[in-house]
């Protein structure tokens, strides 16, 4: 057990992070200074969406129920049409208020089983 903390997000009213979220960014992102921000960039604006719109924006292409999914529900934040086809999975929390919890690259079907399986491990770790 890490005993994981949540963190609210600088700039959002509604978004927090699991501690670990932004190392897991940095690490899938790589290290060009370039693509970073724009992923960053993308990203930060799909995060405006779920800000303001909460579940509502489950209703946008971007956003996703991942299936087989439940107590709590996974959802993600996808980014087909990047290079690195990266996802970003979260849960909605009280309120609406969105917990960001892993990133990861698609490159095959077994990522996402993968990514699903870690997120369940952060989502313990923060309610523990």
């Amino acid at each position: 057990m890490i005993n994981l903390e949540i963190q609210k997000l600088s700039g959002f009213k509604r978004i927090y992070q699991a501690e670990c979220f932004p190392d897991e960014v940095k690490k899938m992102l790589g290290k060009s200074i370039g693509e970073k921000k724009r992923y960053m960039k993308w990203l930060y604006t799909w995060l405006s969406v779920l800000d303001n719109e909460g579940m509502n924006a489950l209703n946008l292409q971007q956003f996703e129920h991942l299936k087989g999914t439940s107590n709590p529900h996974l959802y993600a934040i996808r980014h087909s049409r990047s290079k690195i086809n990266e996802r970003y999975i979260f849960i909605f929390s009280y309120k609406e208020s969105t917990i960001l919890l892993t990133s990861f690259k698609e490159k095959s079907s077994t990522d996402y089983q993968s990514a699903i399986t870690h997120a369940m491990n952060i989502y313990i770790d923060l309610e523990d």
